[in-house]
């Protein structure tokens, strides 16, 4: 067991040989934090959470499980898959990927830009990506993932929670 924040399960592309993460207590992260112990602690992001649209995370859960096995094509087609998915979703498809990226991030500015930088150099074309090359793009497609459907459905919860306690002020005066 690693020590770390994150008490879930490692995603299949990164469970390799490194188990899963224990967070018994938020002490157990080592006081001087090693290029090997920030390599080992995997972000929220990298577990796909379950406001995720079953369509992408079954798009980005093939893309990890084809990376794992070393399958670099198949896992190529599906990271891609899922980012057209999402362009898709998200109203964003102008025929042209660079184009709709652009305009995905044009209309997402809270996703940052690097993201689709990313996406936009390796998510193109037709050829398979290498293993590290493809990890790195799961990663992106995940991180734009938890952007765009975690962290702004959280984003309106607080607003919510802060929206009720300001009404419930005025409420009371």
């Amino acid at each position: 067991m690693i020590g770390g924040r994150w008490s879930r399960p490692l995603g299949p592309a990164l469970q390799m040989n490194r188990g899963t993460v224990d967070c018994a207590s938020p002490m157990s992260m080592p006081a001087a934090t090693t290029a090997a112990t920030v390599a080992t602690a995997v972000p929220r992001f990298m577990t796909l959470d379950e406001r995720v649209p079953a369509v992408l995370r079954k798009a980005i859960e093939e893309a990890d499980g084809c990376l794992q096995m070393g399958f670099t094509m198949g896992g190529t087609a599906c990271a891609r898959l899922a980012m057209r998915t999402i362009i898709h979703m998200e109203h964003a498809d102008l025929g042209d990927y660079a184009k709709s990226l652009a305009a995905l991030g044009d209309k997402h500015p809270a996703v940052p830009p690097a993201l689709f930088q990313i996406v936009g150099m390796l998510g193109g074309g037709d050829e398979p990506l290498t293993t590290e090359a493809l990890q790195a793009l799961i990663a992106a497609v995940k991180a734009i993932v938890y952007e765009l459907y975690v962290l702004a459905a959280e984003r309106v919860e607080r607003l919510m929670y802060v929206h009720e306690l300001v009404e419930h002020l005025k409420r009371t005066k």
